[in-house]
């Protein structure tokens, strides 16, 4: 849902960005990364090298807005949704696969 979410605020970030709504494209952008810092602060780097690659994506993710933020790249924007978005999806199924092996009826 995490992911989602940041995915709808950095979609919200380029429209503006289109429309010249600079102020819409730092709330947007800002939102998005309070996203990132709260998943990266959520990971529980006992776990091993996961947390790890995780934190540096999120650090990455939030560093390539803040990037299109300041040059207006809406490429920047667009690669980190994509990202993001298949990072959602990646988890998503993972949970289908993890509930169907216990054996928990997953519909869709």
């Amino acid at each position: 849902i995490l992911y989602e979410g940041a995915q709808r605020f950095i979609e919200k970030a380029a429209r503006a960005l289109e429309a010249q709504d600079y102020a819409a494209v730092s709330l947007n952008v800002g939102k998005a990364q309070q996203i990132f810092a709260e998943l990266a602060a959520s990971l529980n780097f006992d776990a091993g090298d996961i947390a790890h690659n995780l934190n540096r994506l999120y650090d990455y993710w939030s560093w390539r807005l803040g990037q299109g933020l300041i040059h207006k790249d809406l490429e920047a924007f667009r690669e980190v949704s994509a990202m993001v978005g298949d990072m959602a999806a990646a988890w998503a199924e993972a949970v289908k696969q993890a509930l169907t092996q216990r054996g928990v009826r997953v519909s869709g």
